[in-house]
């Protein structure tokens, strides 16, 4: 991973690796770029022929973090402004949880850089998300952090999907991982401008029927059978708004899936991006 420092005078930890057309990796709130390689996309995408961009979001160490709050407007744009820093006139783009919020910000400002899209695990954000966000903002506020045990809890209810919650050894494998992390975050500022982000999004109604009626590119959908945060339903129902879409539920994972068990969604993404390599 090295920094590129942006226009903005942003820095981003960015890992570019292969040859070929470009495809640009969005992730979720908190999520590190090196996801991308442990669940296999970033090699499948590689031995595919393509030329695959990651990069850690404001907020997450080694990039920049500003003070909060941060917008999903600010998000899309540093990934925007990366991309024209690495000479990409046109990438397809991968957002992953809150990575599509950041996907879709990209649709409106710059659609002349997207040709083709995947939105997964994160299309239709679901009351249990804005109460999640709600609840951890207001901690913040009250006391001026979120208490790591309340972290873990929520990210071990939401993470894995209701098999993997009633087998102790892997609740207290995954309570054990969550404890010991830090979250990777580069100051306290990049966890509340993310958290911000996210919720100001899910707050203002997102995604508008308006917006997804625009999308005018090929477009692949992905939910988790037992995602909290976004249901298959609602994203089956919200990816027909958008034309030329395609939907697939993925079996057998929560919204951790792409940790936990990513069924064959890279097999799915690959095919997408190879499909539309042209």
């Amino acid at each position: 991973m090295e920094n590129v420092e942006l226009a903005s005078g942003i820095t981003l930890g960015v890992s570019r690796v292969g040859a070929g057309p470009a495809v640009l990796l969005n992730g979720g709130l908190g999520m590190p770029a090196l996801v991308w390689e442990l669940c296999g996309l970033t090699t499948s995408l590689v031995d595919a022929g393509f030329s695959v961009i990651s990069y850690n979001a404001r907020g997450l160490s080694p990039s920049s973090a500003p003070p909060a709050p941060y917008s999903i407007a600010d998000m899309a744009g540093d990934a925007e402004a990366l991309l024209d820093h690495l000479g990409i006139t046109e990438a397809i783009v991968i957002g992953y949880s809150m990575g599509c919020y950041v996907t879709q910000s990209m649709l409106r400002t710059r659609p002349d850089l997207i040709k083709a899209t995947v939105l997964f695990a994160g299309l239709q954000p679901s009351p249990i998300g804005a109460l999640v966000g709600e609840m951890e903002i207001g901690l913040i506020e009250q006391i001026g952090e979120i208490p790591q045990a309340v972290l873990v809890f929520e990210q071990l209810m939401t993470t894995l999907h209701t098999t993997l919650l009633q087998d102790p050894a892997t609740v207290a494998g995954w309570r054990d991982l969550l404890s010991a992390s830090d979250g990777g975050w580069a100051s306290p500022d990049g966890f509340k401008g993310q958290l911000t982000a996210s919720y100001a999004w899910i707050s203002a109604g997102e995604p508008l029927p308006e917006h997804l009626a625009h999308i005018d590119i090929p477009t692949l959908v992905l939910a988790f059978e037992h995602d909290l945060f976004f249901p298959p339903t609602s994203s089956r129902e919200t990816a027909a708004l958008i034309p030329h879409s395609a939907f697939a539920q993925i079996d057998g994972a929560g919204h951790g899936g792409l940790f936990t068990g990513p069924g064959d969604s890279i097999e799915r993404i690959v095919a997408f991006c190879i499909e539309n390599r042209a």
